[in-house]
């Protein structure tokens, strides 16, 4: 957590039958989602009800359910759908990682299960609403303050960071991904199905989304207009406003933005060119690093859960080199190489580098052969690394 438990639980979050100040972003909307009319205040909430993404998405469903609450949030739904929709016809990416949730022991806190995150259409709603935000909010920094706005970008890939991707596909299931625009991305990726596994799309956007350049925040000083676009989200304009307890890039769009309505005077900080490009630099840095920890603590914690509980899960190669293969095991959204001497005998190890192909002998004498995009069994287990002391998941092919 950014702030202490205090204030980014309690005080500064929303929290049902309790007036919290907020900072809002208003819009007439008509019936297909067109903003007809937008308005920014300094503003107090009172929510009637929190509701879980599950409990919402049951409500919603149940025709039964005809309250004002549950109609409202089936109105927000419809327009969702729609704002999602008009992102996606203008090219927004539908990329994927591979998300899970650790449950934790609430007395010992020590780490239970783990599960895949389920995505419903609640998700969604809450989603769209919160983009819609950011790109409004985006539009008006910009305006009030074209040099120093705290924006993000999210650069197109330059088509040499698919070319194993799309050669791996060509290979192996004779598809391939389009990169002329971020439109036809999208569309390829949906076509990148096999029948045979549900799971090779999800695969396949995991390892795109990999082939992609960074999201970075900049000040709006350092770039022309046509390179503010976010490619991913296919929007010309986008910052991060949502998340101020949570996101230090918030916090400064805030400031920028009661500047704007004529709340409240700007910082001379955050008027600053040179000091907004220092502070532009910093979270980048930082968010770099919060990523890096983020994956390294859910490898952690799967490593705490198989400590007693070593057991095989579904595996898929997403790489293979000469001396081993990397597995990806999306229950625990971990990853790992697997060495060729944990394989088996390496002196009859084949690599067959075009064709993305490893064959070995195992140790029970079986010749084996692993590409990539493979489904595999393979044991999770528990390791301590000698080094830091620190638990960590390995991989066992089955």
């Amino acid at each position: 957590d950014m702030l202490p438990m205090l204030l980014g639980t309690d005080l500064c979050s929303l929290k049902p039958y309790v007036e919290r100040f907020a900072f809002s972003v208003i819009w007439e909307l008509d019936e297909n989602a067109n903003i007809v009319n937008v308005d920014y205040f300094k503003s107090i909430i009172k929510s009637r009800e929190a509701f879980a993404h599950e409990q919402a998405q049951i409500r919603i469903d149940d025709k039964s359910m005809q309250d004002d609450l549950t109609q409202g949030m089936r109105h927000l739904l419809m327009l969702s759908k729609k704002l999602k929709q008009k992102r996606l016809n203008a090219g927004a990416l539908n990329l994927a990682s591979p998300e899970v949730k650790v449950h934790m022991d609430s007395e010992t806190s020590d780490p239970g299960e783990v599960e895949i995150k389920k995505l419903l259409d609640t998700n969604s709603l809450v989603e769209e609403f919160m983009l819609l935000a950011n790109i409004s909010v985006a539009r008006k920094i910009y305006d009030a303050y074209p040099q120093v706005a705290m924006l993000r970008r999210h650069a197109a890939p330059p088509s040499t960071n698919f070319e194993v991707l799309n050669d791996m596909l060509r290979v192996k299931k004779n598809l391939s991904i389009s990169l002329e625009n971020s439109k036809a991305l999208a569309d390829s990726l949906d076509r990148c199905i096999d029948p045979q596994d549900p799971y090779f799309n999800t695969l396949v956007r995991i390892m795109s989304t990999r082939c992609m350049m960074a999201a970075e925040y900049f000040a709006s000083g350092n770039f022309s207009y046509e390179d503010f676009r976010h490619y991913g989200l296919a929007v010309d304009i986008y910052t991060h406003f949502t998340s101020p307890i949570r996101r230090y890039c918030d916090v400064v769009a805030h400031r920028q933005l009661a500047g704007a309505i004529g709340y409240e005077p700007l910082s001379p900080i955050h008027r600053d060119k040179d000091k907004m490009d220092l502070v532009v630099k910093n979270i980048n840095k930082r968010h770099r690093n919060a990523q890096f920890a983020g994956r390294a603590s859910i490898e952690y914690y799967v490593g705490q859960v198989m400590k007693n509980n070593e057991s095989a899960h579904e595996g898929y190669v997403i790489k293979v080199f000469s001396n081993g293969i990397v597995v990806l095991v999306p229950k625990f959204g971990v990853e790992s190489l697997i060495k060729l001497e944990s394989l088996g005998d390496a002196n009859t190890a084949k690599f067959y580098e075009d064709l993305y192909k490893l064959s070995f002998t195992n140790s029970a004498g079986i010749h084996r052969e692993v590409s990539v995009f493979d489904k595999v069994d393979v044991f999770v287990k528990s390791v301590q690394d000698p080094a830091t002391g620190k638990r960590k998941a390995q991989l066992v092919l089955k």
